[in-house]
């Protein structure tokens, strides 16, 4: 008697909460075409210009704080689409429709000894409001070769192990990359033609989204300066 009210009461019911999860998954989630749209609109488009110029003025810090010496300069621009999924009777979706970020990774050479290059990158973090997130006291705290704080990296060639090519991030959706300048395409032709490298990976930063739901407001997301 149970197996038949399972059979034909419950599994009915199942099928059919599969059949509409289904469906609201398909319609809730935001389309490729939809969220390149988006994501290219103008006020996409000008909220990320607004974010790139900050993300560079905090490369700028570096250079005209301490000895390193911009030689490749890579941003990486993509957005993410609003996404919905299903289990066992739940129901799951993202809170926008699509969202936007940033990520700005620098390549340095140095004129001065690596360790020296270093002291005077922590010298200058020590200054008040310098924007480099490095002092002498938290690079205690760091092992050999890296510095890492407020979601500021360095980290720099070592004897033995060399800083590795630029890795992109692995996104779904990218909406721009830029190496510049073009001609500097490795970290190996900075190193062969300037010595050791030094690498800044600045925090990600998501400078747009478009929340879900009637009369909702766009986002834009101030990027935090250095």
């Amino acid at each position: 008697m149970n197996a038949l009210l399972v059979r034909w009461v419950w599994w009915p019911l199942l099928v059919a909460f599969v059949v509409v999860a289904r469906v609201w998954t398909f319609f809730s989630s935001t389309s490729r075409r939809r969220a390149r749209r988006l994501a290219g609109s103008d006020a996409a488009r000008q909220a990320g210009r607004a974010a790139e110029a900050r993300l560079r003025a905090i490369v700028g810090t570096y250079v005209g704080s301490t000895p390193l010496e911009l030689r490749l300069l890579v941003v990486e621009d993509h957005y993410a689409r609003g996404w919905a999924d299903s289990g066992l009777f739940t129901l799951s979706r993202s809170a926008y429709r699509v969202s936007c970020e940033m990520r700005v990774t620098a390549y340095f050479s140095s004129p001065l000894p690596s360790a020296e290059t270093v002291a005077h990158i922590l010298d200058a973090g020590e200054r008040a409001l310098s924007g480099i997130p490095f002092t002498h006291d938290l690079a205690l705290r760091d092992s050999p070769g890296g510095l890492a704080h407020a979601g500021h990296i360095l980290a720099w060639d070592q004897p033995t192990v060399p800083l590795p090519e630029h890795a992109e991030a692995a996104h779904d959706c990218r909406f721009r990359l830029l190496w510049e300048p073009p001609t500097a395409s490795s970290v190996a032709s900075i190193r062969r033609r300037h010595g050791a490298v030094f690498a800044l990976t600045l925090p990600s930063v998501t400078y747009f989204r478009v929340p879900r739901g009637r009369g909702s407001r766009l986002t834009r997301t101030r990027v935090p300066s250095g």
